[in-house]
């Protein structure tokens, strides 16, 4: 956990925030910044003084080109305990009756399901809303003793929530570092022993299908590796896509509709979309 250090707070309003927001997160992280703290509008990130160059700033321009603007404002942040910080800003998610997304500090509630997790400062708390659309999804149809792939899996609240609902074994993948020290110590907290996390992108899986398939990542993306996901389906097998707009719905189901996939809920909460897809002969 960070503490005890002096930190550079660079704050990033980022324009348009998706796929902006995703792509300074994986290159902030490979420089060394150890927290992220989303805003409405963009980011805020933080590395120890003695980390920081201004050569960082260089990572910007080339965003420029695919259509990408930021704003940057660089402060000194003076000591804190971001233990205590976060213990005062995060507060427990409740998923329905049968779900709680809590942090160790949280007090042990009788919820069937509880997941665990250590809060810190990046991303993947259970507070958005793709991860609930999906959490509710798999809540009503349970993947008991399935295969499951979890894309863009964050800190690993999906591949938990699977472990917890019986899957038979869970493939985890997200391109970010930080992303993975922080699943693998949220895996070890839920006592969790059928997920495998590997960092890259799809491409890391190789002859392997599944049953059920968890995406939730910027549509850009999903529209890019949609035949990817379709050749790693089994028969019947579902696929639940998020981590889009509502407005974004049309774009993305046109294209997962060219690869014969039928397409068996749309759910919404906010501006955010869920669809869930079924392979068929």
């Amino acid at each position: 956990m960070i503490k005890n250090k002096s930190y550079i707070k660079l704050s990033l309003k980022i324009s348009p925030l998706n796929p902006g927001k995703e792509i300074l997160i994986a290159k902030l992280d490979q420089l060394k910044f150890e927290g992220f703290v989303e805003k409405p509008d963009g980011l805020e990130c933080y590395i120890p003084t003695t980390k920081w160059n201004k050569k960082v700033l260089d990572i910007f321009y080339p965003l420029e080109e695919k259509g990408i603007d930021v704003e940057w404002f660089i402060g000194l942040v003076e000591d804190k305990n971001w233990n205590s910080l976060w213990e005062q800003n995060y507060s427990p998610v409740f998923i329905g009756d049968s779900c709680v997304i809590r942090s160790d500090f949280h007090n042990k509630t009788k919820i069937n399901h509880e997941i665990i997790i250590k809060p810190k400062m990046t991303f993947g708390t259970g507070h958005h809303e793709t991860t609930q659309l999906i959490i509710e999804e798999l809540l009503k149809s349970p993947p008991l003793e399935k295969n499951v792939l979890d894309i863009g899996s964050g800190t690993g609240i999906l591949s938990i929530m699977s472990e917890k609902l019986g899957t038979k074994k869970v493939d985890s993948i997200d391109t970010c570092e930080l992303s993975m020290r922080s699943a693998k110590e949220n895996f070890k907290i839920n006592k969790c022993n059928k997920i495998n996390f590997h960092l890259g992108t799809i491409d890391v899986i190789n002859s392997k299908t599944y049953d059920t398939i968890l995406v939730n990542i910027e549509k850009n993306v999903i529209i890019k590796e949609a035949k990817y996901y379709f050749n790693k389906l089994d028969l019947y097998g579902s696929i639940y896509l998020s981590g889009f707009y509502s407005s974004d719905e049309e774009i993305v189901i046109k294209k997962i509709q060219t690869l014969n996939l039928k397409l068996k809920e749309k759910k919404r909460k906010n501006k955010w979309s869920l669809l869930i897809f079924e392979k068929h002969e």
